[in-house]
């Protein structure tokens, strides 16, 4: 059975995540209910390290932060050649910054710590890239919101023990989470159970393999305030899937 309070949790870090000002940053994971750790910003990517009040790490991944100017970020997401790391591919702009990511995240935290991960878009890519650069041990769960087709099959093959531990949610027809469109070389999704969110009343279904997702190209359907929006209607009142 769908958790989807903490589906919803996971969301609204992912959207704090692109918040740059630090006391903003720590101000709105705080109303979460988590410690914020630090937060690490760099030309094209920015996370966000915090404790719940359960004890568990969060590691939060921003997305390309296109509203805020940032073009390195933009950038990143059309730099589609293939780039091997531990266990398969990714695409270049997605691997460029994962040693920095983790480098800052491994020296804030105790050693030996387990990283809860949630991103969204760019940020939800570098999520599912994690397993090249951590442990497996050292990862709990995942949540991917939007992400693009940035992962090859190979990768999630090797490491497909973590990707069980992941949650994966696209919405409506996402145009940005269905891109590239017509690569021939990026055209997988992570073939795990699918969170398919249809509408702002509720209605969802769970695709068995996130490859049964069509995708799309309404791009209003990206943003994550919308991703937030209907799974926060969920967590208020669950509904049945939809057919």
């Amino acid at each position: 059975m769908m958790d989807w309070q903490a589906l919803s949790l996971a969301c609204r870090r992912a959207n704090a995540a692109y918040i740059e000002a630090d006391n903003a940053s720590k101000a709105a994971f705080a109303t979460l209910g988590d410690t914020w750790i630090g937060q690490v910003q760099g030309k094209s990517y920015q996370a966000v390290l915090s404790v719940d009040n359960a004890g568990k790490t969060w590691l939060s991944i921003s997305g390309t932060r296109a509203s805020q100017g940032a073009l390195m970020d933009v950038l990143r997401d059309v730099q589609l050649d293939p780039v091997a790391v531990d266990g398969g591919h990714v695409t270049a702009g997605v691997a460029e910054d994962m040693d920095e990511i983790w480098c800052w995240a491994q020296k804030l935290a105790p050693e030996g710590t387990v990283f809860n991960l949630t991103g969204h878009s760019l940020g939800a890519a570098r999520v599912q890239a994690s397993v090249a650069f951590v442990k497996p041990e050292q990862i709990g769960l995942m949540f991917a919101f939007a992400s693009p087709k940035f992962i090859a099959a190979d990768l999630f093959k090797s490491h497909a023990a973590v990707f069980a531990r992941m949650v994966a949610c696209v919405n409506g027809a996402d145009g940005w989470c269905s891109w590239p469109w017509f690569d021939r070389r990026w055209q997988c999704r992570a073939p795990i159970p699918t969170v398919w969110l249809k509408n702002d009343q509720g209605a969802f279904q769970i695709l068995p393999d996130g490859n049964q997702w069509q995708g799309g190209f309404a791009f209003g359907d990206h943003d994550i305030d919308n991703y937030q929006k209907r799974l926060e209607t969920l967590a208020a009142a669950p509904m049945k899937p939809a057919a």
